[in-house]
């Protein structure tokens, strides 16, 4: 009878409202009783039984599970855990499981309740320990950083000694080159000089001939000398010689004629738009146009935007569309008292266009500077005033001719320049410095130099060291004549074979596929030569500046070059010019063009030395040079590198798949006893992780005949766990889990040995 009241109190908790309920009866209880604490005489019975009965015993356990833990409450769920801790729970369950360790739901319901429990303590480490594993983290992470940073340090200062090592090497083999040529002709010519001694033979015997002939008799001498044509003869003191030929006429007018195809079209072949007066001003629609130029050939030149005129209501769109005052334009039927209510004060003057004007007015709020300073920092080349921003938005606005030819005329009819705009006098101020122009270009090349310099620097050493570690790599080599004997081998008896093909082919060896689309022609060549020749896979380590070299672009860093060039030739102009001048400081530009005239000899070096070295390596793999770029030629290469690891992976892959399902087929069957108590097992863990899930209070509305019955039954069946007792005792789970499956792997396989030992193969939660 107690262990049905118990077990309907403990279902009575899981009704909404229910666990109030209960724990108002009991705080009534303890009144009329007479209890010191709550839960005392319950505690008493379950702590202290007469005698042990299983069915009350479960049942009390099953109701302090309950009314501990489900509440939602974290807090209070602590304190319900407290209560009944003082009234000496933690200490009874320790015995209950040494003794009573026969009596299976009984020891269920206790490692329920255990589940459940929450530990503060725990709760705290874990929070510590969790603090200092994100601390561990972070630290990690940062020194994980600062080692790529080195890693990246290490590979840019390899690249470099590896290009300076490679500029060395072609040096010395021209060297080397040019001594041999040398050698070459040395030896030649003294071969020659031997020779021609010894064709004209001994001088003894040439004397003696001589000497032997009658006198008056003709010598050898004279008959050689007279087979030898009379040289010509010599021109007057005062010969002119004749005016050389004629060139081909020159161009007509002095200018050369126009290619074809780049003729200007005739005028007249566009429609000239009309203006459109509106009744009310309206916003302007600020679009990027085209120049007629420009529409020529394009989708607007056969569109007629004028047809619509006529077809869309513009009257209604001015109305709602119309801006400022809202009258009309035209206000010659409107009365001069109306027209006066609406006279706007007039502004300050203006010479500007109002475009120039608005965006002069957005840069002069940028800036932040008077003319003064602004002419002071040009003056002292002060790139602490004039950073680059600055520097880049006075370029543009810049005073041209025909707004200083505006002021002029303005000021020349006695006008003042206070009443102008802030906008026009700052522009006039600017356009009394001098050489403003010039003076932004060279503070600009300042200011930018650096940066330039050293983005330039590792393109070229990137380009340098790609290509000559491609021309030189002796794996890739091999790689490519097995490429290309396996395409002969299946194109000789169709096409016949080639000696070489085009570096686009290499990415469509993964377009071959087998009979049945499992492999490509790809995944055999890398598994080819890895079963065959192992050394040539790893053709790739010697080309990592292939990557970084894909990105460069050579005609950018040629015009980036040049750009340099003519920014160090006008500051050297500046500098001549403030050499002229008096009070003028020019030590600041002498120190940088020192410096920049070093930077950029070797830049321009080096620029070459990336142009040549990368002709060479293209015209090595069979490509022209001028159709080719670093971005599309080591690209290819990229490519292939990426599509050759990939198919490694892959095979990689195929490889382990095959190894696991032939072990599986290997596999003996001694034991399936063991396999079948291993499948029971984790069917149980299964069926007791799906029972951990919070369960829901029934709602009062919900509750209907039967409901309490069938909560009942389901309690009976599987015990109250929460769903955060699995999160919160994991590690204890796992280690029960592990330790259960050991006993009943050991209980199976030594079934006898466990019966004489009296080891127990029952399993408890």
């Amino acid at each position: 009878c107690k262990a049905l009241i118990l077990e309907l109190l403990a279902a009575v908790c899981l009704v909404e409202l229910g666990h109030d309920v209960i724990l108002a009866a009991f705080d009534n209880f303890r009144i009329v009783c007479h209890e010191r604490h709550r839960f005392e005489i319950l505690m008493k019975s379950f702590t202290q039984p007469l005698d042990f009965n299983v069915d009350y015993m479960i049942a009390c356990m099953q109701f302090i599970n309950i009314i501990v833990h489900s509440v939602q409450d974290m807090n209070y769920r602590v304190y319900l855990q407290e209560e009944f801790k003082l009234l000496g729970l933690d200490e009874c369950l320790k015995k209950y499981l040494e003794i009573h360790s026969e009596c299976d739901l009984f020891i269920l319901q206790i490692h329920a309740f255990l589940d459940n429990y929450f530990d503060v303590g725990q709760l705290l480490e874990d929070s510590e320990t969790k603090e200092q594993a994100i601390t561990k983290v972070s630290e990690l992470e940062e020194q994980l950083s600062i080692a790529n940073e080195r890693i990246h340090d290490l590979e840019n200062g390899n690249c470099s000694k590896m290009a300076e090592l490679q500029k060395a090497l072609t040096s010395a083999e021209e060297q080397i080159e040019n001594v041999k040529k040398e050698r070459d002709d040395m030896s030649h010519t003294l071969n020659t000089l031997r020779r021609n001694q010894h064709d004209r033979g001994s001088p003894n015997s040439s004397t003696s001939s001589i000497s032997s002939a009658p006198p008056g008799a003709p010598t050898s001498t004279s008959n050689t000398a007279s087979n030898i044509p009379p040289a010509p003869p010599m021109p007057p003191p005062n010969f002119i010689p004749p005016p050389p030929p004629p060139g081909p006429p020159p161009p007509m007018f002095g200018i050369p004629p126009p290619p074809p195809g780049m003729l200007e079209p005739l005028p007249g072949s566009m429609t000239i738009k009309k203006k459109i007066q509106t009744k009310y001003k309206l916003p302007n629609l600020n679009w990027t146009s085209l120049k007629p130029g420009q529409v020529r050939g394009t989708v607007f030149s056969e569109l007629d935007d004028e047809k619509y005129f006529k077809l869309i209501d513009f009257e209604t769109f001015e109305e709602l569309f119309k801006t400022g005052s809202g009258l009309p334009i035209n206000q010659a039927n409107v009365s001069p008292h109306s027209r006066q209510k609406f006279i706007k004060i007039p502004e300050s003057l203006t010479l500007l266009d109002p475009q120039r004007q608005r965006n002069l007015g957005i840069a002069r709020r940028k800036l932040d500077l008077n003319v003064n300073t602004i002419g002071r920092a040009l003056n002292n080349l002060d790139l602490k005033i004039l950073t680059t921003d600055t520097i880049d938005i006075l370029q543009h606005f810049i005073p041209t001719e025909t707004e200083i030819k505006a002021f002029t005329s303005y000021l020349s009819d006695g006008k003042s320049i206070t009443n102008l705009s802030d906008e026009d006098r700052f522009l006039y101020g600017l356009s009394k410095i001098e050489r403003l122009s010039q003076k932004l270009n060279v503070i600009s090349f300042m200011a930018n130099f650096n940066d330039i310099n050293q983005n330039l620097i590792p393109q070229l050493k990137a380009v340098i060291t790609a290509s000559l570690s491609l021309k030189n790599n002796s794996k890739f080599k091999k790689l490519l004549e097995i490429v290309l004997a396996f395409g002969n081998y299946m194109n000789s008896s169709k096409r016949g074979p080639v000696y070489g093909f085009k570096l686009s082919s290499l990415e469509i060896l993964t377009d071959t596929r087998t009979h049945d689309k499992r492999l490509t022609l790809l995944h055999f060549i890398v598994q080819t030569i890895e079963e065959r020749f192992p050394d040539i896979g790893r053709f790739d380590t010697d080309l990592q500046a292939v990557e970084k070299a894909a990105q460069v672009s050579l005609e950018n860093i040629q015009t980036d070059v040049q750009d340099l060039t003519r920014g160090l030739d006008n500051a050297k102009k500046e500098l001549v010019i403030r050499q002229t001048m008096k009070n003028v400081e020019t030590r600041p530009l002498e120190e940088f063009l020192n410096i920049a005239q070093d930077k950029i000899d070797r830049l321009v070096k080096d620029a070459k030395s990336a142009q040549d070295s990368f002709n060479q390596c293209v015209e090595y793999f069979g490509e022209p040079p001028r159709t080719q770029t670093p971005s599309n030629f080591f690209s290819t290469f990229v490519k292939f590198q990426r599509a050759y690891q990939q198919a490694h992976h892959e095979n990689e892959e195929r490889k382990r798949l095959a190894r696991e399902a032939a072990a599986t087929l290997e596999r003996p069957n001694k034991r399936q006893i063991n396999k079948r108590s291993q499948e029971e097992l984790l069917n149980e863990l299964k069926g007791r992780k799906e029972a951990i899930k919070d369960q829901k209070l029934i709602k009062r509305e919900a509750l209907t005949d039967g409901t309490i019955e069938t909560l009942l039954d389901d309690l009976k069946k599987t015990p109250y766990l929460r769903a955060d007792a699995a999160r919160r005792n994991r590690r204890k789970t796992q280690e029960l889990m592990k330790q259960i499956s050991r006993d009943v792997l050991g209980s199976v396989t030594n079934g006898t040995n466990n019966n004489n030992n009296n080891i127990s193969t029952e399993v408890h939660f």
